[in-house]
This record gives structure tokens, C-alpha cells and sequence, in this order.
């Protein structure tokens, strides 16, 4: 109550300063643990709100209709492009409000998050939905195979270091579909590093661009499908077309 009162009293720079240090402590506090470490931390302290249930929530930009409906309608629009694809993965599918409005375009959906617990909620919530849930830890464990994969704002809270170990998993599906938290600014420093959290890059000026070193993604093509103002920056939704095998 009495943060709600005063912070209309305080100047933006001091309330935006205030809240870069306040996620940088707690990504230090995980700088050491591991991922399911930090994100069962993350619901569990509610460290990114709290949903519908009292318990999980993934975020605003899962949430947010000006956020959420643009990429949903994106993403529709390019399934609609390629009725061929059959089967994907949610890769980090968090509390899978997002998710659960795109299982009905494919014969295979497969969800997997780090959180086991979440991952328990998610098959009891979703049964209705047909998707398949599990419980993976996609730095260190195999990936399900797919044609398609989700990584929606999941990359952008892990370090370089388990981003890197990610990446060379991408190239086994055809089409991956990337959404992070990139700055406002055209010139902004790509791929500065972080601990594991729930912060992001975009706090300091930084974003993952995974086809920059010293990540260097190589697909076959390349395109936006959207882009929407959020606070601190843009979430840019991107659909690669990969290789059919990883470049040497």
C-alpha cells in the first residue's frame, strides 16, 4: 500500500534506477544455481507476478493483449503460410497461457519447462488440449524433436554460457520461432552477458541476438514477424528457416 502511494511522487529515472538494481541484486543471487533452481525460485516467490490460480505466472507479456494478441495473430498467420508442419515444442513453456492458444494447429505438441511442479499444474490444467508435457531442462537435458519450436522470452533470462549450450540443440528443427526483449535502440550492444533470472538485458541496454557472436546462429533465412513497444524496449518476435544440418 504504501509503495502505491508514494511512487507517483517519485521522479521516473529514480524508480527505473531503482528497479535495475533491485533485478540486478536478484540475478546475483542465482549467479550459482542451477536452472531449475532459479526458476522454481521464481514462481515460487512469485518473483513475476501472480496468476489466476494464486500461484503461477510467467509474466505480463504472456498476459498483455497488446503484447500477447500481435504474436499470437503472427504466428496463426504463418502456420496459415504452412499447413505442412505437424509437430512442435514449447521450449521453456512456462505457465502456457501462450502456448495452450496454438496446440490446435498442430497434429503433435510437445511443452516443456524446467519447473516440475509447473509442469504437473500445466498436464492437469491443459489434459483438454491433447499436448504432451515434460519436464526438461533445455541448457543441459536432449529436446524433444519437433518441425517447429517455440522459445518465447526464455533465452533472455539465461547467461551466455547456457544460451551457447542451447543452440547447437536449434538446428535439429526446420523452423524456429524466437521472441526476446530487445532496447529501444537500433545500436543497442548485443549479447552482453548476465547471470541466470528473471531479469533481462534490456535493463542494461543489451539483447540476445542469436545470429551474433558469440552465438552466430546460421539459418537459411531469416524474417521478423512482430514487433511490439513494451516497456524498456520491444519484444521481437523472429522465424528462422534452419539448415538441415548445423554448419561447420
Amino acid at each position: 500500500m504504501l509503495k502505491r502511494l508514494v511512487r507517483p511522487f517519485v521522479p521516473p529515472p529514480v524508480v527505473h534506477a531503482w528497479r535495475r538494481y533491485a533485478a540486478g541484486r536478484i540475478d546475483r543471487r542465482f549467479s550459482q544455481a542451477t536452472p531449475a533452481e532459479v526458476f522454481s525460485a521464481v514462481y515460487r516467490e512469485k518473483l513475476w507476478g501472480t496468476g489466476a490460480d494464486g500461484e503461477y505466472c510467467s509474466g505480463t507479456g504472456s498476459y498483455e493483449d497488446g503484447i500477447l494478441q500481435p504474436y499470437i495473430a503472427s504466428v496463426r498467420a504463418f502456420l496459415a503460410a504452412h499447413p505442412e508442419l505437424s509437430a512442435a515444442v514449447d521450449l521453456g513453456c512456462g505457465d502456457f497461457n501462450v502456448g495452450a492458444q496454438l496446440t490446435t494447429a498442430f497434429r503433435e505438441f510437445v511443452a516443456v519447462d524446467v519447473v516440475a511442479e509447473l509442469i504437473e499444474r500445466n498436464a492437469h490444467r491443459f489434459q483438454h488440449l491433447g499436448a504432451a508435457f515434460r519436464c526438461l531442462d533445455i541448457v543441459n537435458d536432449d529436446l524433444p524433436p519437433a518441425e517447429v519450436a517455440f522459445v518465447r522470452q526464455v533465452l533472455q533470462h539465461l547467461s551466455n554460457a547456457q544460451v551457447a549450450k542451447v543452440v547447437p540443440k536449434l538446428y535439429q528443427y526446420r523452423w524456429l520461432i524466437i521472441t526476446e526483449h530487445l532496447p529501444c535502440s537500433p545500436g543497442f550492444q548485443v549479447n552482453r552477458d548476465k547471470p541466470a533470472g528473471p531479469g533481462v538485458r534490456a535493463r542494461f541496454g543489451s539483447g540476445l541476438v542469436l545470429t551474433a557472436p558469440p552465438f552466430n546462429l546460421r539459418p537459411s533465412e531469416e524474417h521478423e514477424l512482430c514487433a511490439v513497444p513494451c516497456a524498456a524496449g520491444t519484444i521481437q518476435t523472429v522465424c528462422y528457416r534452419m539448415l538441415p544440418e548445423r554448419p561447420r
